[in-house]
């Protein structure tokens, strides 16, 4: 697959796991290596930026004092 802009989160993963099994091979030229490390960058920045994505839109329910139940949103702390 050449463009990511129709691919799921788990099919970029997947073709990047296959592109690790790929470099660690024996069995690899100079140049193809250096394509699938290419390949690999964009799909590892393509996940990187879904990942942000839904980080940004994921909330917290948290019941209060009084049982109501109130939504926050999700920090992730560096």
């Amino acid at each position: 697959m050449n463009n990511m802009d129709n691919m799921t989160y788990e099919e970029a993963l997947k073709e990047l796991e296959e592109i690790l099994e790929a470099l660690e091979s024996e069995d690899i030229t100079l140049e193809d290596s250096v394509k699938k490390f290419k390949r690999g960058v964009a799909l590892y920045n393509y996940c990187s930026k879904i990942l942000n994505n839904i980080e940004g839109e994921v909330k917290i329910l948290i019941e209060d004092n009084e049982g109501n139940m109130l939504e926050e949103d999700f920090q992730v702390e560096v």
